[in-house]
């Protein structure tokens, strides 16, 4: 089966800072890799950081608060526009930004155009990769 990359890059707001910090990611989700989502932040052309997590906290952020520990997602409708929000932590730091929600609508409706819920396995042998890992 072939690999389908669909890759969005999406304009950011660092949350709480004291001046507007322009950013952006690039989302990048693989149908070879269908649980994940990796999404590369950048700032003033600089690589920044780089944070891979579960497609089903964004799918499900979008309408609800979840997450525990490293990376939270939740939705906010109040102000001029309706926006969701990540949370990054790595124990000694932390972020929140966000982004607009119509622009996370549509790249989880790509996301499950491609990969619907519950039908991940038929693009990724879990299985295999652990057997492949658990081999000696």
């Amino acid at each position: 089966m072939a690999t389908i990359t669909e890759q969005r890059l999406l304009p950011l707001r660092l949350e709480a800072a004291p001046l507007s910090v322009p950013l952006t990611g690039r989302f990048v989700y693989r149908t070879d890799r269908p649980y994940e989502v990796a999404v590369d932040f950048r700032g003033a052309g600089t690589h920044l950081a780089r944070w891979v997590f579960s497609r089903e906290l964004l799918l499900d952020g979008q309408n609800t608060a979840t997450g525990e520990g490293d990376i939270q997602v939740w939705p906010r409708w109040s102000g001029s526009e309706p926006r969701v929000l990540l949370g990054f932590s790595n124990g000694e730091q932390s972020c929140v930004v966000s982004a607009r929600a119509k622009d996370v609508r549509e790249l989880c409706r790509r996301m499950t155009e491609l990969v619907p819920r519950g039908q991940e396995r038929r693009h990724y042998d879990l299985d295999a990769q652990l057997s492949a890992l658990l081999t000696f």
